[in-house]
């Protein structure tokens, strides 16, 4: 289950939400019950606390600029804890996990659009099934 977004990427929450209900059913541990209609199942709840996004490997400036990353390194932060019932106290709180991944730039806007999309995919879901790991230690 999402936390409430503070984090203003879609597409980094919805990949978080999947890489946290693989690993749960990879494990066998995902509920037959709907934790916000049901108010008795308990609930996994993974937060997608902040990305960051930043240039890395600098270039050589050009005459028509200054130099520009070869590369964009993408930063999530997330946590996880644990409740019983919809009302009850989180438990098992994790601690913040970060992951990284890079997406090397390209001339074209479009394929690095997409590029990049995919980079932040792939982080979002590594860090959903991290965070499960962790809150489930």
């Amino acid at each position: 289950m999402p936390a409430p977004g503070v984090v203003a990427s879609a597409a980094a929450e919805e990949g978080v939400v999947a890489g946290a209900r693989a690993e749960l059913a990879a494990g066998g541990l995902l509920a037959s019950c709907d934790p916000r209609t049901d108010t008795r199942c308990p609930a996994l709840v993974v937060e997608l606390v902040r990305v960051e996004e930043g240039g890395a490997a600098l270039g050589v400036a050009t005459r028509e600029g200054p130099p520009l990353a070869r590369s964009v390194t993408l930063t999530l932060r997330g946590r996880a804890f644990v409740r019983r019932t919809k009302d009850a106290p989180p438990e098992r709180l994790s601690p913040d996990v970060t992951v990284r991944e890079f997406a090397a730039r390209q001339d074209d806007p479009t394929a690095f659009h997409a590029t990049r999309e995919e980079a932040l995919r792939r982080a979002a879901e590594r860090l959903g099934a991290l965070l499960v790991r962790r809150a489930l230690e």
